[in-house]
């Protein structure tokens, strides 16, 4: 299967090639170089065109797709739709023009180069550095010119099974004739016309009724010899002479007759070390003069630009060697990271840089081979090995799931020491890489010495975790139960998976079957039926030993110490800290059984997508943990008992009034209006009012919601209110464990989260803004009970947690970090990223920690020892994503856009492929950097591409092979919730496939998205994705370009925008900047005590910490009961962790900076000053403000606040603090007036 879908993916992205770039996208007689296309070939390329200089450019409209019919459509009548005029005006640039040739200095090849950045080019090129001889350059020029095509030399292409019955209508065959030799028409004389053709279809129907229709080959001929262009391959071997000087000129009088420039600079860069560019220009000028445009037929005799130009430069026919860019960097100019970004992409050379062009090239060690332009580039990123590395002795059982638990009953020592392999095996790869690091010459030996010896450490920690799964009970039995948790976690994702070919209700027989068979035989042999390697991944299971220490050991140094899962995307980092999260709450509940209950792990996200996916693996495994509580304190216990307490492990969602219900009052009222919906309006109400987030139960898969189905509905609704008043989820089929015990352990109802805190508290960083609102938020920590606080915090994707965000999530950190050390002890932080720069420095501003990288960089970024980049090997099987570079010649945004979508989309369905393979490229994912970019695309790809489809299916076939084009789908953040998880429910389970169309479930054809689906997203049907416009942040852009090609060869099309510098520099470096993309991902930040956050902020950090902590301050209405004496003491130690906590961050982060602590103190007592102040005056009507967040309080009743909401008016004389709900709450909002002036 991986054999077709590489040799797919070549086909697809050469068809492609030939479509944007050319040659080859329509009739290659008699081979490619000299092809037959009935357009212009303006109008059918898009990539790779450089154009005349000396006459304007028209430029469509960048809001519509406003491209002429760049494929002619005919009709019965023949009549042919309207040609939109040619691209090239007839009009001459104003001002004056240089001659082709003549002298110049240096300086001249500015204006050279200047062409190749205008959005209609006329010139491209490239740079390199070169040792040794450069007094004489050689290279060799190709492009492709078009002329107009001669009646001669028009055919249509015409194969049939028997050429022998193919007639030529009587009345045309003095202009027709079939070529059976060759199999295609061909033109007899002069005088062919729409007309005839429509006379002859109506006079002699009998040529398309009785044998083949002959009437659409004969109509493309038609316009073949109207509209068709034939090209003329041209090749020039050029040698510049630099002997004169700099700056040369090459070409005198052209190539073949065509008058393009070739010219060249030189720049010495050290001793015998040059720079050297070279320039292809197009110096066409006085075409009009020359005649070589014909009015009457909208056509050019030789067509003024020129195409798919190519600059080679080879040391073959040079006296010099390549030289890398980049190779005399000076690294003391660097920091410790960039100095170990050095030593890690010293391999990935630099050895070209195109200008209007990407660069490629092929060069040994020696500095030998070629440079060239190259403006279709292309490189596939090999994917990451995850796997045992070879040789390395360790032993495949220490990585099972089921081994590792108490499913097993080898002893503990041989257990431990199959897990001492792996320690063994790091270690060894460490010393060997040790003795490679000697080898390293100059300052970058230090520098790997430096990595290895944090790889080093990291090895200890693993081995002193697993000496305390030796030496402490409980930690051991948490480790087993946790291993247990995992492997039932997966054999009911595997289960849902191999179910999930269609929707599963209540009384699915086939589902109940297997729920039984496993509970009747049990989990010891459930991987006999469902198959799985249940098997942790080598950094995985690494991760959870160095771990135990800082969960099992209170008050051990790495409880204090952030550390940072630090892997590629689609490494299983959500696995590897969703094991330690098991281990955590079992230990917790062996450990400290009086103080187990409430808050165990905190889990934080930013994005509501990401949220909701990362939600429902972890529902699983929180079900997989109570179902092992029920039965270990059960009486007849199956598995072992163990005292994990009778408090329920539960998992709980926490995202916001706009995604879930906060009161049980408004879950009521959501569920009543979800029950009364019937056939017709089933759909609205579930997008409206279900904002419950679960839609199936996470334990067996069956649908939580009802659905119409073949006209009736079908299903239960799995959401009660339990007596009345409290919400709950529950699984309706009757044969998972979860319906006998009556609920799921998950809820998403906020007052139910506060009455009953879960196990595994799950939310977005932004709902933390609650804290000075609410106290009961207080109960997550433990406060205000017997329970412990939280053992550990895990903060997902933490690339994102900077700028802005970043500032406001590190202050609110500060009122976070005191609650979790209310009750002694700091709560362990574990952060996870594929893509982030200067950790350590946002770590501290965050979270006024150190911060460890796991795993640590060894000296070269393709090894680890964790993962190693996989050598791609197209006939082993061995694949990567696929990147390809585009940027339009002489065409508007829109109208690229509308070209790439329709020939992606058209493309792949004209391909001959087997429904399985062709369903891994029917999805086409379209990324966007902006709603309002995505809204453009998506009335383009309702009206535009829906033509251009058509237009291309009549020029490659006929129209009836035009691909049927539904509206696009949507993963954004204006799309519900209930749509969302639709959307990714249809992508996952609808696939192409014969039994699909049969009964009208039809996969999606596209589906447009923004920086939503950057993270948490896995759908292995996604193989297919253009992006428009280089996204802001390289983080960004790996992060979204890696939701597609996880499991299948993938391929990404970069549309750059030519007019935006930074896409154009992107591009014209794209081979470089992809083989080490990771290096160019840019720091991030945060600066949680910069003056506008203190403003912003600072209030809530104080009033929430002492409002939480202290009883006597709890409640809405004891705002009143604040005073400064009387609240001394706690007042003080907030006061110093504060302040302690801004010392220590600008230390970290800045420690030059001037020290504003006397400032942050003086703001402290403002805002304690302001406080007293109301509660001085407010008495018995003075609120916080969380009763007035919606409506105001009434002044008429002598309502006051203390906080209002962010942005909102003040209410007569009061001045309450203004105070985020929202950590997103960045700006403020400017009330404005639309004046509309009529007659």
């Amino acid at each position: 299967m991986i054999q077709k879908l590489i040799q797919a993916r070549k086909e697809y992205v050469g068809l492609l090639r030939r479509e944007l770039l050319g040659p080859g996208s329509e009739i290659s007689v008699p081979d490619e170089a000299h092809e037959l296309i009935s357009s212009a070939p303006d109008k059918r390329y898009s990539v790779g065109i450089l154009f005349p200089r000396d006459i304007k450019m028209g430029a469509e409209n960048d809001d519509a797709f406003q491209d002429g019919n760049d494929e002619t459509e005919m009709t019965d009548d023949g009549a042919e739709d309207a040609a939109q005029e040619d691209s090239i005006s007839r009009e001459k640039q104003d001002g004056g023009e240089s001659a082709p040739g003549g002298e110049k200095d240096g300086d001249g090849m500015d204006e050279e180069i200047s062409l190749a950045t205008q959005n209609v080019p006329s010139s491209a090129g490239i740079t390199f550095l070169a040792r040794g001889n450069t007094d004489h350059v050689a290279c060799r020029i190709r492009f492709g010119t078009y002329h107009a095509a001669l009646p001669g030399e028009c055919r249509v292409p015409f194969s049939v099974e028997h050429p022998e019955q193919v007639r030529v209508p009587l009345s045309l065959e003095a202009y027709v004739r079939y070529d059976m030799e060759e199999q295609c028409f061909r033109t007899v004389g002069n005088g062919l016309t729409g007309k005839l053709i429509s006379d002859s279809r109506r006079a002699d129907p009998a040529c398309a009724e009785d044998g083949y229709d002959v009437y659409e080959p004969i109509y493309r001929l038609n316009d073949q010899i109207r509209r068709g262009y034939v090209r003329d391959p041209h090749e020039a071997e050029v040698v510049l002479d630099f002997t004169n000087g700099d700056y040369c000129d090459g070409t005198g009088d052209g190539i073949d007759g065509i008058p393009v420039r070739v010219s060249g600079l030189r720049r010495r860069w050290h001793d015998d070390i040059w720079s050297v560019t070279v320039m292809l220009v197009n110096d066409s000028k006085d075409l009009l003069h020359a005649k070589q445009y014909i009015p009457g037929e909208d056509k050019w005799k030789v067509h003024p630009a020129i195409f798919q130009p190519e600059i080679t430069v080879s040391t073959e026919k040079n006296d010099f060697v390549f030289l890398a860019f980049g190779s005399a960097n000076d690294l003391s100019a660097m920091d410790e990271e960039e100095r170990s970004l050095e030593l890690q992409y010293r391999n990935r050379k630099n050895y070209a840089n195109g200008l209007g062009a990407a660069a490629g090239w092929e060069i040994d060690g020696e500095g030998r081979g070629y440079v060239c332009t190259d403006f279709f580039p292309a490189r596939e990123m090999p994917r990451m090995d995850f796997g045992i590395p070879k040789a390395s002795n360790i032993d495949p059982t220490a990585l099972s799931m089921k081994y590792l638990s108490d499913m097993d009953k080898t002893s503990r020592g041989e257990k431990l020491q199959k897990l001492q392999t792996i320690v063994s095996a790091y270690q060894g790869w460490a010393a060997e890489k040790r003795k490679e690091a000697e080898t390293i010459d100059g300052e970058l030996r230090e520098v790997a010495f430096h990595n290895i010896a944090a790889c080093e450490k990291a090895c200890a920690r693993i081995r002193a975790g697993i000496e305390t799964l030796a030496s402490n009970d409980k930690a051991w039995d948490a480790f087993q139960l946790a291993n247990r948790a995992m492997f039932m976690q997966r054999v009911h994702i595997r289960l849902q998976e191999e179910t999930s070919n269609v929707a599963r209700f209540p009384g699915d027989a086939q589902l109940e079957a297997l729920l039984r068979q496993i509970e009747d035989d049990g989990y010891e042999t459930a991987d006999e039926k469902i198959r799985d390697p249940y098997a942790w991944r080598l950094f995985q299971i690494a991760f959870l030993l160095m771990s135990v220490d800082s969960i099992a050991t209170q008050g051990h140094p790495d409880r204090e110490l952030v550390d940072l899962i630090w892997f590629p995307t689609g490494g299983g980092k959500t696995e590897a800290y969703l094991g330690l999260t098991a281990f955590a709450i079992f230990f917790r509940r062996l450990e400290y059984p009086g103080q187990s209950g409430g808050t165990a792990v905190m889990m934080r996200y930013t994005l509501r997508l990401l949220t909701a996916q990362q939600f429902t693996r972890a529902s699983t495994l929180i079900c997989a943990c109570e179902f092992i509580r029920r039965d270990a304190t059960s009486r007849k216990s199956r598995y072992g008992r163990y005292p994990l307490g009778d408090e329920r492990i539960t998992v709980g969602l926490w995202i916001g009034v706009n995604h879930t219900p906060n009161k049980n009052r408004e879950a009521k009222e959501c569920l009543e209006k979800l029950r009364k919906a019937g056939k017709g309006s089933l759909g609205y109400a579930k997008d409206k009012h279900n904002k419950f987030q679960v839609l199936k139960c996470p334990w067996c898969g069956t649908k939580l919601v009802k659905e119409e189905k073949d006209g009736k509905v079908v299903g239960q609704w799995g959401y009660v209110m339990a007596d009345n008043a409290h919400f709950e989820l529950r699984c309706p089929a009757e044969g998972c464990f979860f319906n006998a015990e009556g609920s799921l352990p998950v809820q998403v109802v906020d007052e139910e989260l506060y009455r009953n805190p879960p196990s595994l508290l799950f939310g977005t960083v932004d709902k933390f803004a609650m804290l000075p609102w609410s106290p009961k938020t207080g109960h997550f920590f433990g406060i205000g009970g017997k329970n412990r606080s939280p053992e550990l915090i895990i903060q997902d994707e933490l690339h994102l947690i900077s700028g802005p965000l970043g500032t406001m999530v590190g202050l609110y950190e500060t009122a976070i970090d005191a609650l979790c050390r209310a009750k002694g002890g700091a709560t362990k932080i574990i952060a996870s990223t594929a893509t982030i720069r200067r950790a350590e420095e946002q770590c501290a501003a965050l979270y006024d920690r150190r911060v460890a990288q796991f795993p640590p960089p060894g000296i070269d970024a393709e090894d680890s020892f964790f993962s190693r980049e996989e050598r791609i090997d197209h006939a082993k099987g061995k694949f990567g994503r696929l990147y390809i570079g585009l940027m339009a010649s002489g065409k508007t945004k829109a109208m690229m856009q509308v070209r790439t979508i329709s020939a992606l989309l058209q493309r792949l369905d004209m391909m001959d492929l087997e429904d399985a393979v062709k369903d891994k490229y029917w999805t086409l994912t379209g990324y966007f950097n902006s709603l309002k970019e995505l809204g453009k695309c998506a009335t383009l790809v309702e009206d535009d591409v829906k033509d251009a489809i058509r237009r291309m299916a009549i020029r490659l076939g006929s129209r009836s092979q035009a691909r049927p084009l539904r509206a696009a789908e949507e993963l954004t953040s204006r799309v519900s919730t209930t749509q969302l998880n639709e959307t990714l429910d249809k992508l996952e389970k609808w696939t192409y496939s014969a039994e699909n169309r049969e009964n009208r479930r039809y996969a999606s054809n596209i589906v447009l998205a923004t920086n939503m689906i950057s993270v948490g997203i896995d759908v292995p049907r996604l193989n297919v994705m253009f992006m428009v416009g280089q996204p802001k942040l390289t983080s960004e852009y790996i992060q979204a370009s890696s939701r597609v090609g996880r499991q299948y060869p993938g391929v990404v099309f970069m549309l750059y925008d030519g007019a935006r510098s930074r896409d154009r520099s992107h591009y014209e470096q794209f081979r470089a900047y992809h083989e080490a993309f990771y290096r160019f991902v840019e720091p991030t930040g945060a600066t949680p005590f910069s003056g506008p956050a203190r403003d912003r902020a600072l209030h809530a950090v104080v009033i929430g910490a002492l409002r939480i902590l202290e009883a006597r301050l709890r409640d809405e209405k004891s705002v009143a009961n604040f005073d400064k004496e009387t609240f001394a003491s706690a007042i003080g130690a907030i006061r110093s962790h504060i302040l302690t906590r801004n010392r220590n961050i600008m230390a970290k982060t800045a420690p030059d900076a001037e020290d504003d602590t006397p400032l942050i103190n003086e703001e402290i007592d403002n805002i304690l000053e302001r406080w007293q102040r109301f509660a001085d005056q407010g008495g018995e009507d003075l609120f916080y403000g969380e009763r007035f967040m919606v409506n105001p309080p009434d002044p008429k009743k002598g309502e006051k606040r203390l906080l209002k909401v962010f942005g909102s008016r003040n209410i007569g004389s009061e001045h309450p603090f203004d105070t985020m709900t929202s950590m997103r709450s960045v700006d403020g909002a400017i009330p404005a007036n639309v004046l509309i002036w009529e007659d």
